[in-house]
């Protein structure tokens, strides 16, 4: 494919180029039969007649050229191939200088250098450095169709896990070919106030600050399903998402203590302050294994900021995705298979990049040097059938 785009820009190279010599060489032949029309034995005024016509059909020429861009609203006008070959080929044929092209046809000179530059065969077979590569553009639209919630900085944080580079802009660039290239707005940050308290709450090492809350989806989009969530906050790890037969303590505490014997109590626990959560049947399952538990403040969102966004891909990344939910089985299994593409396949954001089990067990990959412009041939795809995401990663860190 590339080699037949290499013939193509050499073949139009080659056009345009016979194109600017013939008009050289009738301009040239001009001149000589005006010279030898001179030469001839004729009266004066029929010698005059000739050379006006001749300046008469150069000026119009000029003009037209000039009306061109002046109908141009922009400051920098644009003009389209034929009006540049138009224009080049008009300056062949009458021998005006290159250094006089802004007087005669208004354009300026740097502009004629860069068309004349663009004609050359070297540059038109050659590819820029700085150009990305055909199979990385194309691992980019694949992993974007796969998952078409992510944007571009999530995107380059699953490159990197792929052991590739290439920068978050780079992405937005290739997605956004072959409209113009716009970067966006930058919002401005808020300035934190001297009295706001941080909501989130540090976590040192897993297993030392859990989050616990409930969420809820309808089946069969009438009947509403509770769902317990609970993730570790050092490392973003799903610990546990379980439906529930209902909104009781007796099943979230079945739920966490599931959570518990598959991986360890934790040291510090954080709820909001609903009812089945400062309730004394938690509050025993919290003492028979030490856990000290935190609430958060009461009507103030982002309080349990990271169980809550949890909360939002599960229902907007995940299970929007699927037509109906048709049961507590079903929602079961959807479920396990989140669990799985969040904690194994997703790049996280907070962890610049990383998955949620690479930090949780310690397993953290290299981060791919800068020069890393080739796709590996050793990536591993895993396709979620009911949810139609698409989960990459490299065979040798699975």
């Amino acid at each position: 494919m590339t080699n037949n785009i290499d013939t193509i820009n050499a073949a139009v190279a080659l056009i345009v180029k016979a194109a600017i010599i013939a008009c050289r060489f009738s301009g040239r032949a001009r001149k000589r039969s005006l010279k030898r029309l001179s030469k001839m034995d004729i009266d004066e005024k029929d010698k005059e007649i000739i050379f006006l016509r001749d300046k008469n059909y150069q000026q119009q020429m000029q003009i037209t050229i000039l009306q061109k861009g002046t109908r141009k609203k922009q400051k920098n006008p644009r003009y389209t191939i034929r009006e540049r070959l138009f224009i080049i080929c008009h300056m062949e044929t009458f021998q005006i200088p290159k250094c006089r092209i802004t007087e005669h046809l208004g354009i300026a000179i740097s502009t004629l250098y860069r068309w004349l530059h663009k004609i050359q065969d070297q540059n038109n077979s050659r590819i820029p450095v700085n150009k990305t590569p055909t199979e990385i553009a194309s691992l980019v639209w694949e992993i974007t169709r796969a998952n078409v919630s992510w944007g571009r900085v999530r995107v380059a944080n699953q490159l990197a896990l792929l052991n590739i580079f290439l920068a978050a802009s780079t992405v937005r660039n290739i997605l956004k070919e072959p409209k113009p290239r716009k970067s966006p707005k930058s919002t401005p940050k808020q300035k934190k106030t001297e009295g706001q308290v941080p909501r989130s709450i540090p976590a040192w090492y897993p297993n030392h600050v859990w989050s616990i809350d409930t969420t809820m989806v309808n089946c069969w989009g009438l009947w509403p399903i509770h769902i317990c969530v609970i993730i570790d906050h050092f490392s973003r790890k799903v610990m546990a998402t379980t439906p529930l037969e209902g909104p009781n303590a007796g099943w979230i505490n079945n739920a966490l203590e599931s959570a518990i014997e598959k991986y360890g109590p934790p040291k510090h626990i954080i709820s909001d302050q609903a009812h089945v959560f400062t309730g004394e049947v938690f509050a025993e399952l919290l003492d028979k294994y030490k856990i000290k538990p935190r609430l958060g403040a009461i009507g103030k969102h982002g309080s349990i900021a990271v169980t809550e966004r949890v909360n939002k891909t599960l229902k907007y990344e995940w299970l929007k995705r699927v037509a109906f939910i048709k049961g507590i089985d079903h929602l079961t299994d959807l479920c396990k298979e989140f669990e799985i593409w969040y904690n194994n396949w997703r790049p996280h954001m907070t962890l610049d990049g990383l998955r949620p089990d690479d930090v949780y067990f310690n397993n953290k990959p290299n981060k791919p040097e800068r020069n890393a412009k080739t796709v590996p041939c050793n990536i591993e795809q895993h396709f979620f059938r009911q949810t139609r995401i698409t989960g990459y990663r490299l065979k040798k860190t699975a």
